[in-house]
């Protein structure tokens, strides 16, 4: 009976393993889009709707699948396109996370809720939105798809695009009603999400399209908080240009500053300047008011002999000023008469129906030296950028370029796009206007298209005749202007009131100044007290200062607690900088230098006696670091160098010695160097002298200084885009390169950020091999390239000479690379220290492959534990990431106390070989 029994049951479970393999043989069909096998399964009676054990039927396996077909017979044959699995997924979730557009469409003909959510609380547009399938967004959102349906951690699609970088899907939910800024469980939008990963073009989409910059999640973190955290430069830069709270603070009392580390240096200095800035604007105006602004500002730019020797400002009943550029005297009637101002030109008056001008000259000049003090922040200025039409294509374009790229690099407001209008003048010695008009216009449509994320260039092409300032070409000119002014005036901040006041004193104060309009910080600190009868707080006092220095009404570098205020930038630009800065042919007293391009005191004293109180120059000068002297006798000023650097000052040494180079380069063809960046560095060396440095030798684009362990020479290229800094140990100690590379490094960025805030730069590491045969222009390796290939620990090859380089040969220091590479570098002074025993830790470096016989015999050979340490140290770095990784796992047999110095941040050797 029991037999019986058995084989009954054996039979039934035989049996059913028959029906089992059907089903299965039937989902697998589907799975793999066998149409005939699944015709045959249904026709043999299998249920169209039969699940496996997970809930899936063979819909949902046919539409991962994207298997056309097999869907459209599942479904004629009567499969439920709702039906879910086991984690409420219907086939339409399928096809949507799998990008199948097609079974989509099936499934949208035949009546599939597209609404539907699984288990999560996703739709099929979570699934699609997460995966960046644009087609399928784009038939859901068409049959009635909810946008701003969230799951059960509060996503919606928005979410999901944002967090994945896809912002085709994100563009279309923006167009179609979006709401970008719902919050899921942890308070974050869209934006943060954006912000996290870095994906710089979707912060752009939602910032155009209203999303709120300043939202805050649980945590109290705006998305400025993430992208700094995450290290994103373009996505930090893209919300401070678009005036995001910088001083927000989250549930750790951080600011986005705070947590800015993992920046590029050029954007942290940005971040920081302008959270600063923004917090003082807002103490500011929150102490003592504000109100509408009315200033506008127009800064006439132009190189040589464009025409304009002197202004005539034209008032028109519209209050809106026209600026006739060129006053050709009709009585002297010569031909390119070029008479050009000393300096920059600078005038300040109320005008009817416009407030207060105020009123730059640049013409007749190039780029002048020490401008960014009157250009910075200006948030309130109309370039007019003129240039003959007379002139050949490519002079045009270099004048107008360099213009450009100046007015562009000098903007230290990324909230402000300048504004520019183009002038080609001289039309009236053209022979063919229409040509001329062409080629003005294909000029305009140029720099529109090359400057359009960092200047607003005017649409209109101007061509004037110089003798006709009644002109319709002037007209139009006018036209431009007023809506310019009407623009910015609108998105212009608030004045605080405080400033308004310290304008009236300070005018009285220049009428009163006007051989020498110079205060000391505490002579002007009483003079603002008096006149608002000692109602202001000297931190008010300091801030409304700095206010208008950025605005250009005074000058006040605020440097130290005795800083000098300059109340008429005019008198400081024309009467001493155009001495001191200016070409040759202005008709004015020249400076004159030594034989050693030095100048002395008579010679300031002869110069500016008339004009200045010569100490208080002095000081000035160098405030501005234009000027430093070691004798109080004879004073260098770095922009009158004229001796270029002799071969011999920067020949070879020993063979022992070590060489590392980096260069600092703009970004893109629209970034270059202010004029006065590098006459600034040189000034900054010399300060160093005696505490870091000793006294620099200088040349005209060159310098060499020393700290008394390295020595470091310094060039800027001519077109002041590239700037070299080369530093050498003669000892071969690459230590001390270090030291004297982070002291510059730090000096450059720091000065680069302050005369050319608004371009941006890349550092590029410069080849061992050309520097150490000082091969006069070194082949530049992005840092990018070179870093990569020190995680791999492989060589680079340069390009020219087809030669590998080892990469700890370029790398100077390995610190500031993530993973245990960084960490062994960060912590080598300290393993060099404490790894006496060092043996042991060979002996399982050897069996383990990481270090072969001749490293380990060359290891044993050191001299000193030190040398030893540090010999193995340079082997590992140079093999990169994994033997590193190896490094740590052996110390932790061997030296637990040495593990413990690099054990933050755990990163297991499972995990490295894996990456």
């Amino acid at each position: 009976m029991n037999i019986l029994l058995s084989r009954v049951h054996i039979s039934y479970e035989l049996g059913y393993k028959q029906v089992t393999m059907d089903r299965r043989d039937f989902l697998q069909a589907a799975k793999y889009g066998d149409v005939e096998k699944v015709r045959r399964g249904l026709e043999a009676g299998v249920d169209v709707n039969t699940e496996d054990e997970y809930g899936d039927t063979g819909l949902h396996r046919a539409c991962a699948g994207g298997h056309v077909k097999v869907v459209e017979l599942l479904i004629k044959n009567g499969a439920n396109v709702n039906v879910t699995n086991w984690t409420g997924d219907t086939g339409l979730h399928e096809a949507c996370g799998w990008g199948r557009d097609k079974v989509v469409e099936l499934f949208i003909k035949n009546g599939a809720d597209v609404n539907l959510t699984n288990a999560h609380g996703d739709t099929g547009l979570h699934k699609a939105c997460d995966e960046g399938h644009d087609k399928i967004v784009e038939l859901l959102i068409k049959n009635g798809a909810n946008l701003n349906v969230t799951n059960n951690d509060g996503w919606t699609g928005l979410h999901y695009a944002c967090r994945g970088g896809h912002d085709n899907v994100v563009e279309l939910l923006i167009k179609n009603g979006a709401d970008l800024n719902v919050t899921n469980r942890h308070g974050d939008t869209g934006l943060h999400k954006a912000c996290d990963e870095g994906h710089d073009k979707i912060v752009e989409l939602l910032i155009k399209n209203g999303a709120n910059l300043n939202v805050t999640n649980n945590n109290g973190d705006t998305g400025l908080h993430k992208a700094c955290e995450g290290g994103h430069d373009k996505v930090v830069e893209l919300l401070i240009k678009n005036r995001a709270d910088l001083n927000v603070t989250n549930k750790n009392n951080t600011r986005p500053v705070d947590d800015a580390w993992g920046l590029g240096k050029d954007t942290r200095l940005l971040l920081e300047t302008e959270t600063r800035k923004q917090a003082e604007y807002s103490e500011l105006v929150s102490s003592v008011g504000s109100e509408e602004g009315t200033t506008v500002k127009l800064f006439l730019c132009g190189d040589g002999q464009v025409g304009k020797t002197s202004l005539r400002k034209i008032l028109k009943k519209t209050g809106v000023i026209v600026v006739a550029f060129w006053n050709i005297k009709r009585r002297v009637r010569r031909q390119d008469v070029f008479n050009p101002t000393p300096g920059v030109h600078v005038s300040s008056k109320p005008v009817r129906g416009i407030g207060r001008l105020s009123l730059h000259d640049f013409a007749g000049q190039a780029q002048f030296y020490v401008t960014h003090a009157m250009l910075l922040r200006t948030t309130n200025a109309i370039f007019p950028v003129v240039y003959k039409i007379t002139d050949g294509e490519e002079v045009q374009k270099r004048q107008v370029h360099g213009w450009l790229s100046f007015i562009h690099c000098s903007n230290a407001d990324p909230t402000n796009k300048p504004r520019i209008v183009l002038i080609a003048s001289h039309a009236d010695k053209l022979q063919d206007q229409e040509a001329g008009m062409r080629r003005a216009k294909a000029l305009v449509e140029h720099y529109r298209k090359l400057f359009e994320e960092s200047l607003i260039v005017s649409l209109e092409v101007f061509l004037i005749n110089c003798l006709e300032a009644g002109s319709r070409e002037i007209q139009r000119l006018r036209e431009v202007l007023r809506t310019f002014r009407n623009d910015m005036l609108k998105q212009r901040p608030q004045v605080p009131k405080v400033c308004v006041q310290l304008l009236k004193m300070i005018e009285s104060r220049r009428q009163d100044g006007k051989m020498f309009p110079v205060m000391e910080w505490q002579d002007f600190l009483t003079a603002v007290r008096q006149a608002t009868y000692g109602t202001l707080e000297s931190r008010i006092i300091h801030l409304a200062s700095s206010y208008l220095h950025d605005e250009g009404e005074i000058i006040y570098l605020r440097r130290e607690a005795d800083s000098l205020v300059v109340l008429d930038p005019q008198w400081l630009f024309t009467s001493v900088f155009g001495s001191l800065l200016a070409p040759d042919n202005f008709p004015i007293d020249k400076v004159e230098r030594t034989a050693d391009d030095y100048v002395t005191l008579e010679e300031l004293t002869r110069v500016f006696n008339a004009v200045a109180d010569i100490p208080l120059l002095i000081k000035l000068l160098q405030d501005f670091q234009l000027c430093h002297t070691y004798d109080d006798r004879t004073f260098i000023i770095p922009s009158l160098l004229q001796q270029e650097m002799e071969e011999a000052a920067w020949s070879p040494v020993s063979s022992k010695a070590v060489y590392f180079g980096l260069q600092i380069q703009g970004r893109t063809e629209i970034d270059s160097f202010s004029c006065d960046l590098f006459p600034r560095l040189q000034t900054l060396l010399m300060q160093a002298h005696p505490d870091k440095l000793s006294r620099p030798l200088l040349w005209k684009n060159s310098a060499k200084c020393t700290d008394g362990k390295a020595e470091a020479l310094l060039q800027i290229t001519q077109d002041k885009r590239q700037l070299n800094i080369f530093v050498r140990s003669t000892k071969g100690i690459r230590e001390h390169c270090a030291s004297l590379m982070d002291l510059l490094n730090d000096m450059t960025y720091r000065l680069l950020h302050e005369t050319s805030p608004g371009a941006r730069s890349r550092d590029m590491v410069l080849s061992d091999l050309d520097l150490r045969e000082h091969r006069p222009q070194p082949h530049a390796y992005s840092r990018e390239e070179v870093e990569a290939a020190a995680e791999e620990g492989r060589d680079v090859i340069h390009p020219k000479r087809n030669i590998p380089e080892d990469v700890k040969d370029l790398l100077i220091q390995l610190s500031s690379l993530k993973g245990m590479l960084g960490r062994v570098a960060r912590k080598r002074p300290e393993l060099v220290e404490t790894l006496r025993h060092i043996n042991p830790i060979l002996d399982h470096l050897r069996a383990d492959d990481v270090i072969n016989l001749d490293e380990n015999d060359r290891i044993r050979a050191a001299r000193t534990p030190q040398d030893a340490a540090r010999e193995l140290l340079d082997i590992l770095e140079a093999k990169g990431e994994r033997a590193c990784v190896k490094f740590h796992s052996v110390l932790k047999t061997c030296d637990k106390f040495a593990a413990s110095l690099i054990v933050e941040e755990e990163m297991s050797e499972e995990g490295a070989t894996a990456s």
